[in-house]
């Protein structure tokens, strides 16, 4: 077995992984096949952060000769013991099976530690980005998700020109020269060690596309909450609503993505709305809404006690009703039980948006599409190009509910 070790500068955001930067270890195999019964594993490599001396380290372990494989296996399990997150692309899918099967040939013991990392199924100790990134595939515009795609879609340049079934061959052929072209060998070496080379720095970068992650959650996952949130442009006369946000990490490119708010059902207007937009870029974005100007029904949930006065075409509270004939009213329900506003408004991408203390408004009950109105004193507070942060306490949950509908 040859090992080889490189020692380089690069910058990894902490706020990305589940645990420290330096508790995280990345890695990334070659072998010659894809069973693990009929191929060899020739090449395990690995990075990890090390806060002494603010740098990466790479280390490959090289099979140069055909006793190596469990000597790679070996050391690679011997370092995981270091690490309590291990990161990788498709992983999941194949290394770390590959690994295993290798541990049952050769009766290597997987210890407690190790075996808990590479049984973890919850993203914390055991980080696939394919599973992580696989969202960001159509936001991103990629033909398919191969950690390739993300690295040209990020402007990584390889000098690495093979893939890996193209090394198979080449691997075969160094150790065909080491019988008999030994001076041949070196450079066949250096082919299969810079393709993991490249893996595994294409990987760090990849990486870094964990914050889009961190911002557009998807719907079914708990949105990260953004820190602040403010007026970024008011323009009555296009209908235009920009709110200006923090993004809980940096990211690493700018991206403008479009979202398609929830259909209405028949019994109301299909009126059809302009896309909304959110921009990422660094650590801030900016979420842009068309405004509405319509007159809207705020549905009281507590319908039980309230009543409904048709000629008002509106719900009052039981114990004023008592008030009124009863010719003039009848008992409300799910359906009649709102109170009616004329103003303007924003949509919201989520249909279930629960602000509380903020009413959520619907052009009918059976809406899918909810909305929230903007009062007089916002609209005062954007002209005057203001931060409405500390006013109006509906903008980071608004905001951060809107981040969960991108993917």
């Amino acid at each position: 077995m040859k090992t080889v070790t490189e020692v380089f500068e690069s910058k990894i955001q902490a706020a990305l992984f589940p645990v420290p930067p330096e508790k995280v270890l990345f890695f990334d195999i070659e072998t010659t096949g894809l069973s693990p019964r009929t191929s060899s594993l020739y090449l395990i490599g690995t990075i990890h952060y090390q806060p002494s001396s603010g740098q990466f380290q790479l280390t490959q372990w090289f099979a140069d000769n055909s006793r190596s494989e469990r000597e790679i296996v070996m050391a690679f399990l011997e370092q995981l013991e270091h690490f309590e997150c291990l990161c990788h692309f498709n992983g999941r899918t194949f290394d770390i099976s590959y690994i295993l099967q290798k541990c049952d040939k050769y009766d290597l013991s997987v210890s407690s530690h190790c075996e808990k990392i590479f049984s973890d199924h919850s993203q914390t100790t055991s980080l696939d980005l394919l599973i992580a990134l696989r969202p960001l595939k159509k936001a991103f515009g990629l033909p398919h998700c191969t950690q390739k795609d993300f690295e040209n879609w990020c402007g990584v340049c390889r000098e690495d020109k093979y893939n890996g079934g193209q090394l198979i061959e080449v691997y075969s052929q160094y150790r065909q020269d080491l019988l008999l072209h030994p001076e041949a060998a070196p450079e066949k070496e250096k082919l299969l060690l810079l393709h993991n080379h490249d893996d595994l720095l294409g990987m760090l970068s990849v990486a870094e596309l964990l914050a889009y992650r961190h911002c557009l959650t998807l719907k079914k996952e708990t949105p990260a909450m953004i820190s602040s949130a403010y007026i970024h442009t008011l323009d009555l006369s296009e209908h235009i609503l920009q709110i200006g946000f923090s993004l809980p990490v940096s990211v690493p490119k700018e991206i403008t993505l479009n979202g398609k708010y929830p259909c209405v059902t028949q019994d109301s207007e299909n009126e059809s709305l302009p896309d909304c937009r959110v921009t990422l870029s660094d650590n801030t974005g900016v979420l842009s809404l068309p405004i509405r100007q319509d007159t809207l029904k705020y549905f009281i949930p507590d319908y039980k006690n309230y009543y409904y006065l048709p000629e008002e075409d509106t719900a009052i509270h039981c114990s004023v009703a008592e008030f009124v004939d009863s010719q003039h009213r009848k008992k409300a329900t799910a359906a009649t039980c709102y109170l009616r506003k004329t103003g303007l408004f924003i949509p919201s991408l989520t249909p279930k948006l629960n602000l509380s203390d903020t009413p959520v408004f619907f052009k009918e009950y059976k809406d899918k599409l909810s909305y929230l109105s903007l009062s007089e004193e916002f609209i005062e507070i954007a002209k005057k190009n203001s931060s409405a942060e500390e006013s109006f306490h509906w903008l980071v949950p608004y905001v951060t509910a809107q981040l969960g509908c991108f993917l």
